[in-house]
């Protein structure tokens, strides 16, 4: 499969978002096609590249990220750093 590619970090984590909600409703996960199916499995592989607490920063909802602290969204922006690194060491967003 040819892997997808992206013009940002947030085109790649808002499909990212799209995708996985739509693979967790069970009235939508039929309707994803096999080629989402294997985009998903990609991106999930790309996101093993971050902790847990990491990948947890990068999803949270707008409202949330309104609301962090100085050092949070500090914490928040290195992580978006550390995952723009692995999308373009892997070809996924161009440099």
């Amino acid at each position: 499969m040819e892997r997808p590619t992206y013009s940002s970090t947030a085109a790649f984590l808002a499909h990212f978002r799209a995708l996985s909600n739509a693979a967790l409703n069970p009235a939508a996960r039929d309707q994803l096609t096999e080629r989402e199916r294997e985009i998903l499995n990609v991106m999930n592989r790309l996101m093993e590249g971050l902790g847990q607490d990491e990948r947890s920063l990068l999803l949270a909802d707008a409202a949330s990220v309104d609301t962090q602290s100085g050092a949070a969204r500090r914490r928040r922006e290195r992580v978006q750093l550390k995952l723009r690194r692995l999308l373009v060491s892997n070809g996924i967003v161009s440099a």
